[in-house]
């Protein structure tokens, strides 16, 4: 069925002069009829060159060395010599020849594997092996070639289709169940789109459609709203229940571009801005080529700039309420750009999760941070904020244990922190991978407590130690008495756990005395220190110490 559904996808057909010319090509030039005609033809060459000798050379040569040559057709002696002659020759012949015949069939057979090999390789360069659409190179080619005649048509449209969540079930359940998505959403893109459109994969979970422009060009929309509702509907593989999305940027010529390399980067720049809000179709705007060649830009900057520690961490103090004593840092990644100054986590961090980056970004940040605290007094813990990306990746303990021992940094002096949303992308891996580092002896904080989802559920089913009260909740206590009484619950509620709570964003003395007064155990904000530089930590704690 896949086979029979791929065939109308292929926009160029061979025609009967080159599907002749293939088919004569794989066939083999020595066969044993072959070898039988050459055979044939070599004794019918030898039968008239004995019997030119015999008859008529024989008369002008051997004369002229004084030796008589009868001239009698009729002479059956000589005849007898020819065809004794001729056998002999031919059975002479028929070992090399069969000899031969062998060498020259593996040579044809080898020929023939060959051009075999050269036609499987174009065609899993111009198609993809497992879905049957198009492969980026035949999309390419094919656009170019109808973008080169575009003049006069009412020009073209390419889509690009980026499946959201993919990933995440691949690592859960494995690269197979991920195929059969895969070619489930290559199904599902053909039975939707109209024959005159080409489908592609052109990645590992993008896809693209390119196709006549439609009048009006808002055509395009409805046929983008049907991929996405098509595409983010509900998979079933046996026992599994998936559900994936898809996020489109659109390009159309000839406004957005007149070659395939214009119209191609036109179509990522508008996925680009598309991916801010996931489930949505975004067409291209010149705006977005410039934020994309920014962001391309900022890619390139980050990846130098984790390979040369130009990230480097900063350090927010931890205080006990009960005592005002310093118990930890939390650490923050903070990276001075060399052309454009201090860029914000909240711009650098999304780029790491989105390039594959985080998980050498939080190394980077660990290894410095471990130098740093091994320098300090031996109570004061580190605390390491992981992403939601980090909690689908089964590796991330062992990387992060790899890294406490070859700094020769006990794990008892690492936290982790981890926030509401980022437990809920995917429960099993993230609870897994938590139970990890618990084993190990690393504390659990469960950050911005009461803005994510279901956060009773996640206290019951995580092992978390502690619990940071958003600031939020701080900020607003003053104003509302509302505000005090849910942080009055909360600490009512983790008490009855056994669970420590860290009061965020404490800006003045009386809110850092008054959550002492109802129970909360640390905290943190611009009330203790902003966050500061590694060299700048030895002084506070000596300044705390002396206060």
């Amino acid at each position: 069925m896949a086979g029979r559904d791929t065939k109308r996808w292929i926009p160029r057909r061979l025609s009967r002069a080159e599907a002749a010319l293939r088919n004569n090509s794989t066939r083999p030039l020595v066969t044993p009829a072959s070898v039988l005609i050459s055979f044939a033809a070599m004794l019918a060459i030898m039968g008239i060159t004995s019997t030119s000798w015999e008859f008529a050379l024989q008369q002008r040569v051997l004369p002229r060395l004084g030796v008589f040559a009868g001239d009698q057709l009729g002479d059956l002696s000589r005849w007898r010599f020819i065809a004794t002659s001729v056998a002999f020759a031919a059975l002479s012949q028929i070992g090399p020849a069969l000899l031969l015949f062998r060498v020259m069939r593996r040579l044809d057979q080898a020929r023939i594997a060959v051009i075999k090999a050269r036609e499987e390789a174009d065609a899993l360069a111009r198609h993809d092996p497992l879905t049957g659409l198009a492969s980026r190179r035949m999309l390419r080619e094919y656009m170019r070639r109808r973008l080169a005649g575009a003049a006069g048509t009412g020009g073209y449209a390419l889509l690009l289709i980026d499946i959201e969540r993919f990933k995440a079930i691949t690592d859960l359940h494995g690269h197979q169940t991920g195929d059969r998505l895969l070619l489930e959403v290559a199904n599902r893109m053909k039975r939707l789109l109209p024959p005159e459109a080409i489908a592609s994969r052109v990645s590992g979970e993008e896809f693209a459609v390119f196709l006549p422009r439609p009048r009006p060009v808002e055509a395009l929309a409805k046929v983008a709203r049907q991929l996405i509702s098509q595409l983010s509907g509900r998979y079933q593989l046996d026992s599994l229940d998936a559900r994936l999305g898809a996020t489109i940027g659109i390009a159309v010529t000839p406004e957005n571009g007149t070659d395939e390399g214009e119209v191609m980067r036109s179509a990522e720049a508008a996925l680009y801005r598309a991916k801010g809000k996931p489930g949505s179709y975004r067409f291209f705007e010149p705006s977005l080529d410039r934020e994309l060649k920014q962001s391309q830009r900022l890619q390139r900057d980050l990846h130098d700039a984790i390979a040369t520690n130009g990230i480097t961490p900063y350090y927010q103090p931890l205080v006990r309420l009960s005592d005002g004593a310093v118990v930890g840092f939390e650490v923050l990644a903070r990276w001075n750009h060399p052309m454009q100054g201090f860029i914000s986590p909240e711009i650098f961090i999304p780029i790491a999760e989105d390039t594959g980056l985080i998980g050498q970004l939080t190394q980077s940040i660990l290894k410095q941070a471990c130098a740093d605290a091994s320098r300090w007094p031996d109570h004061i813990k580190i605390s390491v904020n992981l992403s939601a990306v980090q909690l689908k990746d089964y590796s991330v303990p062992e990387q992060i244990l790899h890294t406490l021992k070859i700094a020769k940094f006990p794990s008892q002096r690492l936290e982790i922190e981890v926030t509401e949303t980022a437990l809920v992308d995917d429960d099993k891996s993230a609870n897994a991978i938590l139970s990890r580092f618990r084993a190990a002896g690393i504390d659990i904080a469960l950050d911005d407590f009461g803005t994510g989802y279901s956060s009773l559920q996640n206290l019951r089913m995580f092992p978390v130690t502690k619990l940071k009260i958003d600031k939020s909740f701080v900020r607003s206590m003053n104003v509302d008495v509302n505000a005090k009484k849910l942080i009055s619950g909360i600490l009512a509620l983790t008490r009855s756990l056994g669970i420590l709570t860290t009061a965020e964003g404490i800006e003045e003395a009386e809110e850092a005395d008054y959550l002492r007064s109802i129970g909360c155990d640390f905290g943190q904000g611009y009330c203790f220190a902003k966050a500061m530089k590694a060299d700048d930590v030895p002084r506070f704690l000596k300044a705390q110490v002396s206060a």
